[in-house]
């Protein structure tokens, strides 16, 4: 039987450890490099080559996004699948990954054996999600298909189930209007503003300003 090597990045050790542990433990695995940023995993996938590469999406803010990582490596290693491991696994996220060139997208909450089936199915050629998160990315989809026309920040908000005061937060900030403006124009406090900006970023699945600008655009541009 052919052995499988990964390559995995996470930023966060204790997941990095877990995951080695775990993945070394399997009979046909080889672990061949763990990495903690996305300069050292290009480093490593070019001193050893890996048949799949285990990728956290959000990393630390001094990294590229999960996005723009995942269009380098596939510019820089073609031949070489992409899964996906998150914990911000939100239709949109998970749409805009796939689209962008990962051939799957796991929740960090999956069981192990779970993340070892997806490894294995990329590996093949195909392109895994679980049940559950392809229903939902085909129901975003639906809705998407249901709105053509609408412009990106559209199918960016429609597809991360946000309430509806949410979804005016982050439209009136990706129309280029600050916390403090959306708070006047809502007559609520900058706390409550911010506080819903949190929230919608979280199910959006983006850590940054930056980040959710170059989602937006990019879904526009699909």
């Amino acid at each position: 039987m052919k052995r499988l090597r990964i390559a995995l990045l996470d930023d966060h050790a204790v997941v990095r450890h877990g995951l080695v542990a775990r993945l070394g433990a399997e009979p046909d695995i080889d672990v061949v490099g763990a990495y903690s940023t996305s300069r050292e995993l290009i480093a490593g996938l070019l001193a050893a080559p890996a048949d799949v590469i285990l990728l956290d999406y959000a990393l630390g803010p001094d990294e590229l996004d999960g996005v723009s990582l995942i269009r380098a490596l596939r510019a820089k290693f073609p031949d070489c699948p992409i899964l996906v491991l998150s914990t911000h696994h939100e239709p949109a996220t998970v749409a805009l990954a796939l689209r962008v060139g990962a051939r799957g997208f796991a929740g960090k909450g999956e069981e192990m054996a779970e993340l070892v089936k997806a490894l294995r199915k990329v590996v093949s050629g195909a392109v895994y999600l679980s049940a559950e998160m392809s229903y939902r990315v085909a129901e975003a989809s639906t809705t998407f298909d249901a709105r053509e026309g609408e412009d990106g920040a559209d199918a960016l908000l429609l597809g991360a189930a946000l309430s509806a005061r949410e979804r005016e937060v982050i439209r009136c900030y990706l129309a280029g209007m600050t916390v403090t403006e959306i708070a006047e124009k809502f007559k609520r406090s900058i706390k409550t503003i911010s506080s819903q900006k949190t929230t919608a970023f979280r199910k959006l699945g983006v850590t940054s300003n930056n980040e959710l600008f170059k989602i937006r655009h990019t879904i526009g541009e699909a």
